[in-house]
C-alpha cells in the first residue's frame, strides 16, 4: 500500500528567522509540520524521521551579528559539535544556509573552516522558503520512496519499463534498429 500522505517535518522549536518562513511554506504545501523541543534523538533543526535525515540551519543573520575571529571560531565550533550529533544519529545530515544578498563568501568561508574541522557534510545555500522546501522536498523524496509524489514514481515506473539497455525489451530495440537505418536525415542529436 502507498502512502500519498505528505512527509512529516519536524522543526526545531528554537529555530529562528527565515527558517520559520520555511515552516509556514511547507504548512501552506501541505506538509505535515510538527514543532518539537531539541532533544538527543533529534540534534537538527529540520527532520524527516521516515528518511532518517536532518538539516541544520544557519543564516546570515547568524554570521554577520559577529565581528570577531574569537566569535566565529564559537560559532564554528558550536556547528561542529552539532554536526557530530546529528550524524550520530541519522543516516544523512545536511546544513542549509539561508543567503538573502548573494554573500557567497559568508558561504565559502564557513565551508573552509568546517573542513580544516575535517566535516564533510554536504552545505546547500538556499535564498528564499520556497526554494528551502524545495531543496528539501527533493531530498526527502530522493531517500524514502513512500514519500515520492504520484509523478516521480510513474517517472521511474517508465524508466524501468522503458529502460533501452534492458535487451528483453525488444520492441525498443526494433524502433532504435528502424530509426538508425532510416537514414542520416532522421538522425539528430538530443538538446545540447
Amino acid at each position: 500500500m502507498q502512502n500519498n500522505l505528505q512527509p512529516v517535518a519536524l522543526f526545531n522549536k528554537g529555530i529562528v528567522g527565515n527558517w520559520q518562513k520555511v515552516g509556514d511554506e511547507m504548512k501552506n504545501g501541505g506538509w505535515r509540520v510538527r514543532y518539537i523541543e531539541a532533544t538527543q534523538a533529534t540534534p537538527g533543526d529540520i527532520t524527516f524521521p521516515k528518511p532518517n535525515i536532518t538539516f541544520l540551519c544557519f543564516n546570515n543573520e547568524q554570521w554577520n551579528s559577529y565581528n570577531s575571529e574569537n566569535e566565529k571560531k564559537d560559532i564554528i565550533q558550536n556547528l561542529v559539535n552539532r554536526i557530530k550529533k546529528a550524524n550520530q544519529r541519522h543516516k544523512k545530515v545536511f546544513l542549509l544556509i539561508y543567503i538573502e544578498n548573494e554573500n557567497t563568501q559568508m558561504l565559502y568561508d564557513i565551508q573552509a573552516r568546517l573542513l580544516m574541522c575535517n566535516i564533510t557534510n554536504t552545505i546547500l545555500p538556499t535564498h528564499n522558503p520556497t526554494e528551502a522546501m524545495s531543496l528539501m522536498r527533493t531530498i526527502s523524496d530522493g531517500l524514502c520512496h513512500d514519500n515520492k509524489s504520484l509523478h516521480v514514481q510513474g517517472l521511474e515506473k517508465d524508466q524501468e519499463v522503458n529502460d533501452p539497455t534492458n535487451l528483453t525489451n525488444t520492441n525498443k530495440w526494433i524502433h532504435l534498429v528502424s530509426q538508425m537505418s532510416a537514414g542520416t536525415k532522421k538522425l539528430h542529436l538530443h538538446g545540447m
